[in-house]
């Protein structure tokens, strides 16, 4: 049966990247990003001394470009990727919160040092960023078969699928995940009925089992939920990307995670001491 790979928010990390990539079950299976390619904190920081990562935001959306065009790989819009897309359409909202969110220094790192709106709104349109800009605004927001279906953040469950709102769709939390976000002790209900895999909130910030991913479900019966960030480049000790296999039809294949340029299981629970220098 056919196999498909969810890959997670990958925050500028090329290299790790690549080396997922490698994956012989990964690279013998149809892709699916999951959004969150650009942006991303350059440090990781253990308990006692910081490491500094490398950041290479168009590395990233140069293997996604290529994968999407010449193996028919999908990838999802993130909430990271629209806000670049949005500040090209010079929408000021938008340019406050990315540069708030580290745009600044992907910016900088485009070459891009000028602070006016309207002059970062050009740098975009114009070459060599230009490609990178239409890649992005071309990207859809969700994927789906029928047993599976892929968004970056999650769902309000209070619309429907077709009256969800980019909003929720690219940067809901706690409503999604939680049926009472105010007591984040018990899963929500999965209304849609099709398994759910989505990035954004990275796993440790809900759990601290050390693991690559998270599997939600209300109770035994309900329709399992993924959540598959891995916290790639967010400065914490274990941050990687996340990559979860399932079949066409649901059934759940591997889990695989790269941090630090090596590839773990999912379920390996990764310690300080494992991937310290």
């Amino acid at each position: 049966m056919a196999k498909i790979t969810f890959v997670g928010d990958i925050h500028s990390a090329a290299d790790d990247l690549r080396v997922l990539l490698t994956d012989p079950t990964i690279r013998h299976s149809r892709l699916i990003f999951v959004g969150d390619y650009i942006d991303g904190q350059d440090q990781r920081r253990f308990s006692n001394h910081v490491e500094h990562t490398q950041l290479d935001p168009l590395g990233v959306l140069d293997i996604l470009m290529t994968r999407v065009t010449r193996y028919g790989d999908v990838a999802l819009l993130g909430n990271h990727d629209e806000l670049w897309v949005e500040t090209a359409r010079k929408n000021a909202t938008d340019y406050k919160l990315w540069r708030h969110k580290s745009g600044h220094q992907l910016a900088q790192q485009l070459g891009i040092h000028a602070t006016k709106l309207s002059a970062v709104a050009a740098a975009l349109h114009e070459k060599p960023l230009r490609k990178y800009t239409d890649f992005l605004a071309s990207l859809p927001l969700t994927w789906e078969n029928d047993t599976l279906f892929a968004v970056h953040a999650g769902l309000n469950w209070h619309r429907t699928l077709q009256h969800q709102r980019t909003k929720d769709l690219l940067d809901i939390r706690g409503p999604y995940f939680y049926q009472n976000a105010a007591k984040p002790t018990k899963w929500h209900k999965n209304r849609l009925g099709k398994i759910i895999i989505t990035g954004h909130t990275p796993v440790q910030k809900l759990c601290a089992t050390g693991y690559g991913y998270l599997k939600m479900q209300a109770n035994d019966h309900d329709t399992p939920r993924y959540l598959i960030n891995g916290g790639s480049r967010s400065k914490r000790f274990d941050s990687g990307i996340s990559a979860l296999t399932l079949t066409s039809s649901g059934r759940f294949v591997q889990e695989k995670r790269v941090i630090k340029g090596h590839l773990y299981d999912g379920h390996q629970k990764v310690t300080e001491k494992m991937i310290s220098d």
